[in-house]
Order: C-alpha cells, then sequence, then structure tokens
C-alpha cells in the first residue's frame, strides 16, 4: 500500500483561503453528499455514477481499496470544496497508466485548487510508479478539454456516443493522456504561477 502518511496537509490557495488537504475518510459520507448535491446540475449529469444516490457516495466512503484508488478532499472549516482521485490499474496493458477524476466547487475555481489536487496526485503517482496519467471528458465538457490541453494534455481517442450520461443523451468520450515527466513539471509551474503552498 502507498505511504500516505504526508496527509493531511495545510495549503494557503492564491485568494489566501486555507485548506486541507487529505485521504476521504468513513466520516465524510454526509459532507461528501452534500458538497455533490451542491454541485450544478448541468455539471453532475456527466459523471460516470449517479452522485445524488446516497448509495454511490457510501460505496466511495466505506468501500474505497488505496491499491487501486486514491481519493483526496480539499476542506475549508470542515466543508469539502474539492474531491479528486486517481485511479490505479494493477494489471494488464494499461497497468504503467492512471486516470484522474476530479472537480471543484464553482465557488473555489481559478484559485489554483485544481492544480494543487492534481499535483498532489502526481506525486503519488511518482511513488506508484505511473508513467503515464488519462484523463476521460465528454464532448460538451469543452471548458475542460481547453484547460486540460492547456496543461498539455493529448487527446489520443474520440469514441462515439460512447457515453450516455444521467439526462440520458449520449456524448463522445474524449481519451486524453499526458505523460507523467512533462505533466509533474507543468503542475510544478502552475503551483508557482497560483502561489499556491503549503502551510
Amino acid at each position: 500500500m502507498l505511504d500516505l502518511s504526508t496527509y493531511p496537509k495545510q495549503v494557503r490557495l492564491s485568494d489566501d483561503l486555507e485548506v486541507a488537504v487529505r485521504v476521504l475518510e468513513p466520516g465524510d459520507e454526509a459532507e461528501l453528499a452534500r458538497f455533490m448535491k451542491g454541485l450544478p446540475p448541468e455539471e453532475r449529469v456527466y459523471f460516470r455514477d449517479d452522485v445524488t444516490d446516497p448509495a454511490v457516495i457510501h460505496e466511495w466512503v466505506h468501500n474505497s481499496n488505496l491499491n487501486k484508488v486514491i481519493p483526496l478532499v480539499a476542506l475549508h472549516q470542515e466543508n469539502i470544496i474539492a474531491d479528486w482521485s486517481m485511479h490505479l490499474r494493477e494489471y494488464g496493458w494499461t497497468r504503467h497508466l492512471a486516470g484522474l477524476r476530479g472537480i471543484v466547487h464553482p465557488d473555489h475555481r481559478r484559485k489554483g485548487l485544481a492544480a494543487l489536487m492534481v499535483y498532489e496526485l502526481l506525486s503519488i503517482a511518482q511513488k506508484a510508479e505511473v508513467e503515464g496519467v488519462v484523463i476521460e471528458l465528454v464532448s460538451p465538457q469543452k471548458r475542460l478539454l481547453t484547460h486540460f490541453a492547456g496543461l498539455g494534455f493529448t487527446v489520443e481517442a474520440v469514441l462515439k456516443d460512447w457515453a450516455k450520461d444521467w439526462g440520458d443523451r449520449y456524448n463522445d468520450v474524449l481519451i486524453l493522456s499526458m505523460k507523467l515527466e512533462p505533466a509533474w513539471k507543468k503542475m510544478e509551474e502552475l503551483i508557482w504561477e497560483y502561489g499556491t503552498h503549503g502551510g
């Protein structure tokens, strides 16, 4: 199992907001449910799982295997304001890759928090000897596509009508990837740019 003993961490964002970054815990179930329900419905519809379903949140919180999924949350005054995770592949052709997923509450975007969460997951990825990271988006998420392309991610494939969202609409799935080393360097640059640092 990976060493996650460096968490929790106290971090100050670019607007001087102090947040705690730590691994998701069993006691977070109610707070994580509140966070997910507080996201814009037009964003929740593109999640892989129905995050308004209490059973989904319960599964995430209580049955997480840290050898497969590393869930990190950022909290401000005990409230979750970001939820990110890294999904490891133990076997098969893609065992050298890890998938990243995450979201920041709209009230706390453009402060460097997403970059910070990705940076933390990439530092864990290094320990896990991951060689590359993958992000999957659906075609309506154009803002995120632009954001990740700006970080250096490349669209590797487009799967036509691959995803059926929670509004019963079919969407293309875009698979983006980036080698860990350039991704790591880019995240370090962004951390300095935003002035985000540990406290």
